[in-house]
C-alpha cells in the first residue's frame, strides 16, 4: 500500500541541485530574452533544428544531450529499464499528443512555463494550468504507475513503497 508523506529522496542534497538547475534554467531564460531577444522553448528549437536549420539550433539540442550524458555520468548513471510492449506504447502516444499539443499551443511546457509565464502572456498563464491539469487527469486516468514500477534495487525498503 502506498502511503503519502514526504519522499526519503527529498534531502538536503536534492533540494540545492534542483536549486541550482532552477538558477541554471533561468539564467539562460534571461540570456535568450535578454540578450538575444528571443523565447526559450524546446520544441521551438527542435521543430526549427528541421525546418530552418542552423549552428545555434544544433548547438542548443546538441547542448541538451550532452547535458543528459555528463549529468548521468556525474551522478552514477541511469536506472535500466525493462521496456515493455505496452510502455513502449504509452511512450509512442505520449509523445505523439505533446506534439499536437505543442504545435497547437504554439510551445511546450518549457517555453510556456519558463518564457512566458516570467513575460506575463495570458496565453501561458493559460496553457500551464491547463498543462498541469491534462498531465494529472491522465496519469490517474491511465493508472501511469502500473507502466513505471519502482524501482527495486534503489527504493527497497523505503517508506512509502511498502
Amino acid at each position: 500500500m502506498f502511503s503519502f508523506g514526504m519522499s526519503p529522496f527529498f534531502t538536503p542534497s536534492a533540494v540545492a541541485s534542483a536549486a541550482a538547475g532552477g538558477m541554471l534554467l533561468g539564467c539562460a531564460v534571461v540570456f535568450k530574452t535578454g540578450v538575444l531577444s528571443g523565447v526559450l522553448g524546446i520544441s521551438t528549437y527542435t521543430k526549427r533544428l528541421f525546418v530552418n536549420p542552423s549552428l545555434g539550433r544544433y548547438a542548443f539540442v546538441g547542448g541538451m544531450i550532452a547535458s543528459a550524458a555528463m549529468t548521468s555520468a556525474l551522478y552514477g548513471g541511469a536506472e535500466h529499464m525493462t521496456f515493455s510492449a505496452e510502455l513502449l506504447t504509452r511512450l509512442g502516444v505520449g509523445a505523439f499528443f505533446v506534439g499536437v499539443g505543442a504545435s497547437m499551443q504554439k510551445g511546450c511546457t518549457s517555453g510556456h512555463g519558463l518564457t512566458g509565464l516570467a513575460r506575463l502572456s495570458l496565453r501561458s498563464w493559460v496553457a500551464v494550468p491547463l498543462f498541469m491539469l491534462a498531465g494529472i487527469l491522465t496519469a490517474t486516468l491511465s493508472k501511469s504507475a502500473s507502466a513505471f514500477p519502482p524501482n527495486p534495487v534503489v527504493e527497497a525498503g523505503l517508506a512509502g513503497w511498502d
